[in-house]
């Protein structure tokens, strides 16, 4: 029975094919299909049907697809854009040349007017902000994505980057390139791939109508995303990317699991490159060249194997690319970029020959019952053996492990000396320091691919140390490409748990747990003797158990950490410190804030034991101790403490600052009153996020910068911020006010009318606000104090004592968490305020 997903995978490249045969030509061609796929038949010809009466209606009707004289869409506008002349046409619809009218710049565009046959019935809103988020993949080997729209009668266009040029296999056959001339081509391509795949972008689509040259030779690739936007309603995430994968798919460069409707993954794009790659080399498809039917095309993909061109090592790397299973192929476009660098510079690529094991396996499947009596007899033979083997292994993984572990401790050596001998008369910033010593000792390891893993993911924390994310992000995905290569499972773990790390940081701890889950699947079977990974990654898993809020899931986590360190006698060292770190973090996520502090107090104390007072991990301690002296409201001391962090890792001139501790002074600022430094430092959280393209930072520094400059009485500017505010949640990847702490809208919404004194509005909007999310069931207290504070202020300004006396009462039960607040919190003398206010009103001044 043939599903949804293998349904939708045929009909765009067969309404491709149907609309470009004359009309006796189509009904044979229809009958043939027919014969074969009765279901895809009737489907194709309601969508035929649909686009003849579409055209008898006269829409998007152009002499270019008609011999009659029509009308021309040439010199409609849509939106900024007028359309000039047709470029061509496909199932999923037809492109326009085009430029932009409305004065802002000169210039042509590509506007694609989508076939609304094939369209699913999803909203304009959603539409324009799928193809605002993809319009972010800004790469010089991409055709950018520049805007998407609705015109007024419903027609949904995309606007893209119009390039002039050959497609990538006709350029190469017109020059009669030569193996290394197409192979640079080839990884310009792989390199814009990469870029969008770590914007968690995957093209789906990958032939060579969608590869362009220019004239100077550079590779730009088309439609990028686009199936994104058109997906389908009521499917849940995974399901979606399936269908939004099988949508816009050709059978010959699709995938196994692309025609199976399987969930689609970057291993997805990397085998559509292997088919690419097959043909730039040999000018044949590899698995349907003798295909003449888009039946007979996906059953080559699926049942054919490719034959090897004699090319060496070239087919090693291409029989990877294009394995059946997408688990056995590589895993990162980066992966197999380095392969063919090695290749090229003539050194052995990481991929290997079909192994003994993996043809055996092929041959089992494929004749289980001839063999299982011929397994019966060797069974005995093959367990005495493989107990030798896996001690042998045993042994040579713990060697292996032990010569790594003492290399990678005197490469840190190394690297601080390297770091010591940039000191001279020229004044260098940190991050140029740490660029330097990082060149070097590149340079140095770069022929030995496992020990330089180890090396990237040691540089990379020197990276999350200043703040560098993209360039942390590089590195730990070069180390994930080269253990992938080298077969390190264990290397390999510890590098998708520093991913994992990366992710949090970037306030995508959902995600960051899916990595650390991959990294467990290989730890399990693949441990480390040292057990210094399986160390790093519970840290790091306690860590988004916090940061999600799940506070006894993080301490258990790092509980296992330190029971771990105390067995292996190591409790003096860095790593030590750190989980006592991250054990207070637990205990103040359960609310268990003194005990928290005192556990902070330790692990400082211990730092300055050991030498590490006075260092980037000790500020850190230090910045955390700040936070929970914020939440139980002694907010003076905590607004000290948070600026000696600031101001440390302000320290090396480059004028980039850690999200964590410049989000946190600023509130911390606020708190205290001083609203003209909270001002100042959310706006560089501001200035910081739009230069990294990083929504998540500038939504809350726009939050921030809003209330700072309600509070500086700039109420002009505070609105403005808080428009900028929702169109950027509007279009943000997750649901608002979930694990990640992304506040409400309305809240800003409602602090406005109390500066304008529209009272009785900016009330009923925090009640609303309070009551979604759960507050008066006990929900998220502390997140929703500020929306707390305005109701009870609005309900004191209309006169409402006993709602303000509700709710002064809930806040003070809040910020009272232990004796000793009662006298230090700020919290609280701000309740106490509230509640004596309500249970004695002043006449209210009267609302709009």
């Amino acid at each position: 029975m043939t599903t949804t997903a293998e349904l939708l995978a045929l009909l765009s490249p067969l309404l491709d094919r149907a609309m470009d045969l004359p009309a006796e030509e189509r009904a044979a061609w229809l009958a043939e299909l027919r014969a074969q796929h009765p279901k895809v038949a009737d489907e194709l010809e309601a969508l035929l049907a649909g686009e003849a009466a579409l055209d008898r209606g006269g829409f998007l009707q152009a002499s270019l697809w008609s011999q009659s004289p029509q009308p021309s869409l040439a010199g409609r506008k849509l939106g900024a854009y007028t359309l000039e002349r047709p470029l061509g046409q496909g199932g999923m619809g037809r492109v326009w040349l085009a430029h932009r009218s409305d004065g802002r710049f000169e210039g042509q565009v590509a506007v694609k007017l989508l076939n609304l046959a094939l369209l699913d019935p999803v909203g304009a809103e959603r539409f324009r902000r799928e193809g605002s988020m993809l319009a972010r993949l800004s790469h010089p080997n991409i055709a950018r994505l520049l805007d998407a729209g609705m015109a007024e009668d419903g027609q949904p266009y995309l606007v893209l980057e119009y390039v002039e040029g050959e497609r990538l296999d006709r350029y190469c056959e017109a020059r009669r390139l030569g193996t290394a001339e197409r192979l640079a081509l080839f990884r310009q391509m792989l390199a814009a791939v990469a870029h969008a795949h770590a914007n968690l972008v995957v093209h789906r689509d990958l032939k060579p109508s969608n590869i362009m040259v220019t004239r100077q030779g550079d590779v730009k690739l088309l439609d990028f995303g686009i199936a994104k936007l058109i997906a389908l309603d009521g499917l849940d995430e995974a399901s979606a990317l399936t269908a939004e994968g099988s949508r816009a798919l050709t059978p010959e460069f699709a995938a196994p699991e692309q025609i199976l409707g399987h969930p689609v993954t970057t291993a997805t794009d990397v085998y559509a490159l292997g088919v690419l790659l097959y043909l730039l080399l040999s000018g044949r498809h590899p698995t349907a060249a003798e295909a003449h039917t888009p039946a007979e095309s996906i059953r080559a993909v699926i049942e054919v194997e490719p034959a090897t061109l004699g090319l060496g090592d070239l087919d090693t790397v291409l029989a990877k690319t294009l394995r059946k299973n997408p688990g056995e192929r590589y895993q990162s476009v980066a992966a197999l970029a380095d392969d063919l660098d090695r290749y090229l510079r003539q050194e052995p690529v990481s991929a290997r020959p079909d192994s003994l094991a993996y043809r055996a396996g092929k041959f089992l499947r494929r004749h289980r019952a001839a063999v299982a009596m011929g397994g019966v007899v060797a069974l005995g033979l093959i367990v005495a053996t493989v107990v030798s083997v896996s001690q042998m292994q045993e042994a040579k993984r713990q060697r292996d492990a032990a010569i790594l572990h003492r290399k990678r401790a005197d490469a840190q050596v190394e690297f601080q000396e390297l770091l010591m001998s940039q000191v001279g008369d020229e004044p260098l910033t940190m991050r140029q320091i740490v660029d330097r010593g990082r060149q070097g000792l590149e340079g140095q390891y770069s022929g030995d691919p496992q020990f330089l893993a180890a090396l990237l993911i040691q540089l990379s924390r020197k990276y999350a140390d200043l703040a560098v994310s993209d360039t942390r992000l590089e590195l730990l995905q070069r180390a994930e490409s080269l253990a992938l290569g080298t077969r390190s499972w264990t290397q390999l773990a510890e590098a998708r748990c520093e991913l994992a790390d990366h992710l949090r940081t970037e306030g995508r701890p959902k995600e960051a747990l899916a990595m650390l889950q991959r990294a467990d699947s290989l730890l399990r079977p693949n441990p480390d003797p040292t057990r210094a990974t399986e160390i790093g990654c519970l840290t790091y898993r306690a860590g988004v158990a916090q940061e999600m809020g799940q506070g006894p899931e993080s301490e258990r986590a790092i509980r296992a950490v330190l029971a771990v360190k105390d067995s292996l006698g190591e409790t003096a060292d860095d790593d030590y410190i750190d989980a006592q770190n991250f054990l207070a973090l637990a205990e103040r996520a359960q609310g268990r804030y003194r005990e928290a502090l005192a556990s902070f107090d330790r692990a400082l104390a211990a730092a300055d034991r050991a030498g590490l007072g006075g260092t980037m991990f000790a500020s850190i301690v230090d910045h955390n101790r700040g936070l929970t002296l914020r939440e139980v409201g002694e907010t003076a001391e905590a607004e000290r403490v948070l600026h000696r962090a600031l101001v440390f890792a302000a320290v090396g001139g480059s004028g980039r600052i850690h999200w964590q501790p410049l989000v946190h002074y600023a509130e911390a600022a606020m708190a205290e009153g001083k609203s003209d430094s909270a001002f100042k430092y959310f706006s560089k959280l501001v200035e910081q996020a739009v230069e990294d393209t990083n929504a998540y930072w500038e939504v809350r520094g726009v939050f921030g910068r809003a209330r700072a400059a309600l509070a500086l009485g700039r109420v002009g500017a505070a609105r403005a911020d808080a428009a900028r505010f929702r169109r950027l949640v509007a279009g943000f990847p997750r649901p608002i006010m979930t694990d990640d702490h992304m506040p409400d809208p309305r809240t800003l919404d409602a602090l406005l009318d109390a500066a304008e004194r529209d009272h009785a509005r900016a009330h009923q909007t925090a009640m609303a606000l309070l009551k979604d999310h759960g507050y008066f069931e006990g929900k998220d207290p502390q997140l929703l104090r500020l929306a707390a504070t305005v109701a009870a202020e609005t309900a004191i300004a209309t006169g409402q004592g006993e709602v303000a006396l509700g709710l002064s009462r809930r806040l003070l039960e809040t910020a009272k968490v232990d004796s000793l607040a009662e006298r230090r919190s700020t919290w609280v003398a701000q309740a106490r305020g509230l509640e004596g206010r309500a249970a004695d009103p002043l006449p209210g001044p009267g609302t709009r």
